[in-house]
C-alpha cells in the first residue's frame, strides 16, 4: 500500500481546558482540592458538558481517537468518577471510538495519577492508554519575559513500563507520545519484544509558540519546531518500528505548520483540536477534523473512522456492557 493509499486516522483533543490548574503544581505539591456536591457521587463543572459535546462533534465529523480532560480541582473520586462518565457516554453514541483521557495530575504517586484507569476497565470502557514518555519539562514564564519557571509531565521507565504491562494484560492500545528522537529508541524495545498491543500508536509532539491552554501566551517550545527536517529526524529513529504514527503540536495548530502536509504525504497521522491551539485558531474540535480531512483529500489521503478505523488499526472490537 503506497502512502497516498493509506487510510488516515484523527485524533481530536477536545478539552478547551484552562492551565490554572496546572500553575497550582509548579510551585507547590499534588494535593486534591475543590468540594464535593452533597449527595452526588460526581460534581458538574463547566468542563464536562463542552468535553462531551466537543467529543462528539469531532467524532461525527470524521475522527477516531478522542483525549479530553477532567476537572482538575475535583477530590480526586470526583474526577476519576468523571472519566468514567465522559468515556461511557461517548461509547454511547459512538461506540467505536477509541478514548484516552488525560492523568490525574493532582495525584501524589503513579499509582494515584493513573487510578482512572483500572476504574475504565471495570467499568467495560478502557480503550486507550495515554504514556507519554519521558520527564518533560514545560517553561513557565516569569514577569521578565525569561523561562525561569517549570512543571513537569510524563513518566519515568518504569512508570511507563507498568502501564504498558497493565495496557497488556487488557489487550488494550497505547497512544505513545514522544518529545524527542531518543525515545523512540525505548519504543523499539518494547516492539522488538511484541509487548505493544495492536492499535498502539506513536505521538510525535512537536512545540509550538505558544502555552498551551492560553491565549497565544508565549513560551519555550517544549519540543522540536514543526518543521519537515525535524519529522524527518524521528522517522529516521523509527525505522524500522512496525507502528502507526501521528502528528501534534502543542501550542500551535497544527494544520497551519510547515509538517502537516509533509506528514500525510509521509503515510503519516495527525491530531488536531481545541486544546492545542491556544488561540491560533477560531475552528471548533468538527471544524478541525474537516479541516484535517480536507487537507487529506489534497493529497489523496483517505479517512476513516469507527468501525472501519478499528480495523485498519487492527484493535479487538469492545465486549458492550451494561452500566
Amino acid at each position: 500500500m503506497s502512502n497516498s493509499e493509506m487510510p488516515l486516522i484523527i485524533e481530536a483533543a477536545v478539552s478547551l481546558e484552562k492551565a490554572d490548574g496546572i500553575e497550582v503544581l509548579v510551585n507547590s505539591s499534588p494535593t486534591s482540592t475543590g468540594a464535593a456536591s452533597a449527595g452526588s457521587g460526581i460534581s458538574e463543572r463547566s468542563l464536562y458538558g463542552p468535553t462531551l459535546a466537543g467529543a462528539r462533534a469531532a467524532l461525527d465529523a470524521g475522527a477516531s481517537i478522542i483525549h479530553h480532560h477532567q476537572d482538575i480541582d475535583l477530590p480526586m473520586d470526583q474526577q476519576v468518577a468523571q472519566v468514567v462518565r465522559i468515556n461511557r457516554e461517548i461509547l454511547d453514541t459512538h461506540p467505536h471510538a477509541l478514548i484516552y483521557p488525560a492523568p490525574l495530575l493532582t495525584g501524589a504517586t503513579h499509582a494515584e495519577v493513573h487510578q482512572h484507569y483500572p476504574a475504565l476497565a471495570d467499568a467495560g470502557c478502557l480503550t486507550m492508554i495515554a504514556v507519554e514518555m519521558g520527564r518533560t519539562v514545560f517553561a513557565v514564564m516569569d514577569e521578565t519575559g525569561l523561562p525561569s519557571n517549570s512543571w513537569v509531565n510524563g513518566q519515568t521507565y518504569s512508570e511507563a513500563h507498568d502501564l504498558v504491562m497493565f495496557a497488556n494484560k487488557h489487550q488494550t492500545p497505547l497512544a505513545l507520545g514522544i518529545y524527542t528522537p531518543s525515545m523512540c529508541y525505548w519504543i523499539r524495545e518494547y516492539a522488538q519484544r511484541g509487548l505493544l498491543p495492536k492499535g498502539t500508536m506513536v505521538k510525535i509532539w512537536f512545540g509550538g509558540r505558544y502555552k498551551v491552554w492560553t491565549d497565544r501566551e508565549p513560551t519555550v517550545r517544549n519540543a522540536l519546531a514543526p518543521t519537515v527536517k525535524a519529522l524527518d529526524a524521528y522517522l529516521e529513529a523509527l525505522e524500522g518500528v512496525d507502528l502507526p504514527w501521528l502528528i501534534a503540536t502543542q501550542g500551535d495548530n497544527v494544520l497551519d505548520t510547515p509538517v502537516a502536509r509533509y506528514a500525510l504525504e509521509q503515510g503519516g497521522h495527525i491530531r488536531v483540536g481545541e486544546e492545542d491551539v491556544s488561540g491560533t485558531t477560531q475552528l471548533r474540535n468538527g471544524e478541525l477534523v474537516e479541516a484535517a480531512i480536507e487537507l487529506a483529500r489534497s493529497v489523496g489521503r483517505p479517512v476513516v473512522s469507527g468501525s472501519e478505523a478499528r480495523r485498519f488499526l487492527g484493535v479487538k472490537e469492545r465486549r458492550l456492557q451494561m452500566a
